[in-house]
């Protein structure tokens, strides 16, 4: 089982990988998503851990899995 760490450093990296492949930067991805910005940068910068909610939210908003965010592959 992967340790909280690094499990930030793969939902961080995925989740700018994300909004970049869609050309936007967070605070336009805030915008789109309804998260408040200092979030998503509490995220990318691995200071914080996205809540529940949010994973479901964002794994839908990119039609990708919660498992593909958090680097939960099989």
């Amino acid at each position: 089982m992967k340790e909280l760490r690094e499990i930030m450093d793969i939902f961080a990296e995925r989740l700018l990988d994300l909004i970049h492949e869609k050309g936007w930067n967070i605070k336009e991805f805030s915008d789109k998503i309804g998260i408040p910005r200092t979030t998503i940068n509490g995220w990318t910068l691995k200071q914080k851990s996205p809540k529940l909610d949010n994973l479901y939210q964002v794994a839908d908003f990119f039609g990708v899995s919660i498992d593909y965010l958090v680097g939960r592959e099989y």
